[in-house]
């Protein structure tokens, strides 16, 4: 059945993808994070930052087709441990996405055109909004999907930061028009040019953190994997 999205609707474990006042809640688990990594190799800064952040652009927008693992982790200002989510995305260039979080609870975050579609299986209940260009150009499914030239959105420099990856290159990015995040670092495969990590940095103190494994390119995805099956007595809340 078919209901207003209404204060207090169930909204957990996508704050990158909505505004900071929609609710978290029980999509990811608690932990600690792991101990302080050693620095990394980029610290020699023998790079172009500019050079690195239009390769990474290039690459991702030039793939017709991505998916890789992810784990998350966001930091609150609010409690001392992180919250965490992992599972796949599953991208199909020009206009779809699909994140499969398969811990601690399955749930789907999808994109397709113009549609948001975010799926509670257990709890049976579906939410659908309008996928705007603000969400769609955001910071981390812009990048993922290639469709936000870096060097025009960004002040790129480098920044090294603690890391266990080797061979990489570390930069920093600085949004041009202020908006949830103050920066972003990333951290960028030397030989595939491939996003590893992205660590993302609100205005109001939070973190977000990304990290990607695993990728396989230009792979067919069928129109099925952009479809939410859903049981006969599913809620469906319809958002603005």
């Amino acid at each position: 059945m078919a209901a207003n999205l209404r204060e207090g609707s169930k909204w957990t474990g996508f704050p990158v993808f909505l505004n900071t006042g929609w609710k978290a809640g029980c999509l990811f688990l608690f932990f600690l994070f792991g101990p302080l990594l050693r620095l990394s190799p980029a610290l020699a800064q023998d790079f172009n930052p500019q050079e690195v952040a239009l390769k990474l652009w290039e690459k991702l927008s030039s793939v017709t087709s991505l998916e890789a693992n992810f784990v998350q982790y966001y930091y609150s200002t609010q409690v001392e441990e992180p919250v965490a989510g992992r599972g796949k995305v599953f991208i199909r260039r020009p206009d779809r996405m699909r994140w499969d979080y398969s811990s601690p609870e399955k749930q789907i975050f999808l994109i397709k055109g113009e549609l948001l579609c975010i799926y509670f299986p257990e709890e049976k209940q579906l939410i659908k909004k309008e996928a705007n260009y603000e969400l769609q150009a955001g910071e981390i499914l812009g990048l993922l999907a290639g469709n936000v030239n870096l060097l025009e959105k960004y002040e790129v420099s480098a920044s090294p930061f603690p890391t266990n990856q080797k061979n990489v290159y570390q930069i920093r990015l600085t949004p041009r028009e202020p908006g949830q995040y103050s920066y972003l670092l990333l951290e960028i495969d030397r030989k595939s040019y491939l996003l590893s990590t992205a660590i993302l940095f609100e205005a109001t103190g939070g973190k977000l953190e990304y990290h990607f494994s695993q990728f396989k390119l230009n792979h067919k995805m069928s129109d099925e994997l952009f479809e939410v099956k859903i049981p006969a007595d599913c809620e469906i809340i319809e958002g603005d």
